[in-house]
């Protein structure tokens, strides 16, 4: 139901972000009108209750930004491990298709070489859906071809390499499988609205304490605001894959490319 809404949010991190800022500022707004209010009806005696109150939402809060935080920097490692995971178990593939396998420009080898140049196209990819079907077709037309020729190769020639290139191969396969999970990977909704709701909630306690206090609250409120929406925005992009700046590190791919072109400086 509400993936609509992050569907268009997600479109544009400025949008999101100024969305977000207003309806923050109104949290603020209310929690400022509701604490002077009380303070009219109550006149200036100190509301120890509603201190430990908002006290305790902020502490709330805090907690659930640094947990999620956290997971969201474990998922970006958890990208970062897959690319590597995936030009290791590519290369090695590559290395044993080069030493066995008949060569020339329809080779199992050379297949493989374009194959990693595909994943590396993948793993930089951006959101536009055209180019993930584009990547994601010719990745499974790439895998039938290669599996096809390997498949010949063992029915001619079942030798104990061969059988070590087939378990190469596979390997390399299942590898960018996982690759692709964790690419494809985005925060649950229901984090990403409890992220939300805890920030609203959170400035307007604060909102609210000042007015309670007689207090000029809105620069601070604003300043808070800003602040929020930078850590709330920061953790989404960290933690979901090819939505706003956060891309994903494809050195690695762009130094084992630079090894094939180059195998005397990457031995060097």
């Amino acid at each position: 139901m509400t993936a609509p809404f992050f569907n268009y949010a997600l479109e544009s991190r400025l949008a999101f972000v100024a969305v977000f800022f207003i309806v923050l500022l109104a949290f603020l707004e209310f929690g400022l009108r509701i604490g002077r209010g009380r303070r009219a009806r109550n006149g200036e005696k100190a509301d120890e209750g509603a201190t430990l109150v908002v006290g305790s939402i902020l502490g709330l809060l805090a907690f659930v930004l640094a947990l999620n935080l956290s997971n969201a920097s474990s998922r970006f490692d958890r990208r970062i491990n897959a690319t590597l995971e995936e030009v290791n178990a590519i290369g090695t593939a590559l290395m044993q298709a080069s030493a066995i396998a008949e060569g020339g420009p329809d080779g199992i080898a050379a297949k493989l070489k374009t194959y990693l140049e595909i994943r590396h196209a993948y793993a930089g990819a951006s959101r536009e859906p055209g180019e993930l079907a584009r990547i994601a077709a010719e990745t499974q037309k790439l895998q039938g071809e290669i599996w096809a020729q390997l498949s010949s190769l063992v029915a001619e020639r079942p030798a104990p390499d061969v059988v070590s290139l087939m378990n190469a191969i596979n390997a390399a396969f299942d590898s960018s499988t996982a690759m692709q999970l964790a690419m494809e990977y985005r925060m649950p909704e229901q984090v990403i609205w409890l992220l939300l709701v805890m920030s609203g909630l959170g400035i307007a306690a604060v909102g609210y304490q000042f007015g309670l206090t007689g207090r000029r609250g809105r620069g601070p409120g604003i300043v808070l605001s800003v602040l929020w929406c930078v850590i709330v925005t920061e953790i989404m992009d960290i933690g979901s894959a090819r939505i706003w700046t956060f891309r994903t590190d494809t050195r690695i791919y762009e130094w084992a490319l630079d090894g094939l072109e180059n195998p005397a400086a990457a031995e060097d």
